[in-house]
């Protein structure tokens, strides 16, 4: 029913435009709906004619669901349409890449970073993104892509990217420097990582990856927290208005 509202809001905004097509609703989630490839989405009400897009990456583990469901309440207020593509394997590509250790005899051996260009991931997340937008006229120009953990590492690499044209990256504890190649200086790019994070390290994100997205020129805001593995509330409203602005219901 919100979906569908959603769309009949939409098509009142603007009758010249023919009505959006038909999506699929997930059965144990009947707020959202499903694309192809595992992709799964949701327009609140509040959604405009070409409202913004919010793209979340997951951590290990196919939860895109679960990434979009702890965003409704941002996105209800915010009128933000969600987007969570899946990894077609475990994780991300390249974070999977970036686990794997090197043969003794690989010229990248004693390397410590890892490097991104493009691929069938990011490939999957564009293609949802397009996807999308045969149902709904997003604003490609104020599209933020995000993530969480190893959603995060990927958003960061992904993100920074020249290639894909993200507004800006939102990066909630991520795990590993990846060097992006062609990287995007002066892109917005907001960091957050808990001091006491068991899963993945603090000092990992503020040695390494910090200093090597501001190396590749991003426009970095990094905020410690004292806490765990985690996105808390507050964190989430302090990025969401630094790239969307501050919700006006």
């Amino acid at each position: 029913m919100l979906l569908a509202a959603a769309f009949l809001a939409l098509s009142q905004a603007s009758a010249a435009q023919p009505p959006p097509a038909p999506a699929q609703h997930l059965v144990n989630h009947p707020k959202l709906f499903a694309l192809s490839d595992g992709a799964v989405g949701y327009i609140p009400v509040s959604a405009g004619l070409h409202p913004p897009l919010l793209v979340l990456l997951h951590g290990a583990g196919h939860e895109q669901a679960t990434m979009v469901e702890h965003f409704e309440a941002e996105a209800d207020k915010r009128g933000l349409v969600l987007l969570a593509p899946d990894s077609r394997g475990v994780t991300w590509d390249k974070v999977l890449d970036a686990e794997a250790p090197p043969s003794v005899d690989s010229p990248i051996a004693n390397q410590q970073s890892h490097s991104f260009s493009r691929s069938p991931d990011a490939d999957r997340v564009e293609q949802a993104i397009a996807n999308l937008a045969k149902i709904l006229p997003v604003d490609r120009a104020h599209t933020v892509l995000a993530g969480f953990s190893d959603g995060a590492t990927f958003a960061l690499a992904m993100g920074m990217s020249r290639d894909h044209p993200f507004a800006a990256v939102i990066a909630w504890s991520p795990g590993i420097a990846i060097r992006t190649d062609n990287p995007a200086r002066g892109r917005k790019v907001y960091i957050s990582h808990g001091r006491t994070d068991p899963i993945l390290k603090f000092d990992v994100t503020k040695s390494d990856i910090v200093p090597l997205v501001k190396s590749e020129g991003g426009d970095v805001t990094f905020v410690p927290f004292d806490g765990g593995h985690d996105a808390p509330v507050w964190l989430k409203d302090e990025f969401l208005d630094a790239v969307f602005g501050k919700p006006t219901r």
